[in-house]
C-alpha cells in the first residue's frame, strides 16, 4: 500500500496532564523521541514538562495559571 497506515501508530502512548488528568495532550512515541518538552495543558492551563528518556515518559507540573 502506497502513502498508506503501515501499522506505524502501533508504537505511539497518549501523554495526560498530571494536573487535570487530560488523557489526550498528545501521542508520542517513547522509541523514537528523547528530549524535554513544555506544553501548555488546554483544559487546566498547567504548563506541563514531558520528559523522554531511554524510551520512557514522564510528566510533571512546572507553572499554572
Amino acid at each position: 500500500m502506497i502513502g498508506g497506515d503501515d501499522g506505524e501508530k502501533g508504537n505511539e502512548v497518549h501523554v495526560a496532564c498530571p494536573c487535570c488528568k487530560n488523557r489526550r495532550l498528545f501521542d508520542a512515541d517513547p522509541s523514537t523521541t528523547e528530549g524535554i518538552i513544555k506544553i501548555k495543558c488546554p483544559m487546566c492551563k498547567g504548563v506541563i514538562a514531558v520528559s523522554f528518556h531511554l524510551k520512557q515518559i514522564r510528566t510533571e507540573q512546572i507553572a499554572t495559571q
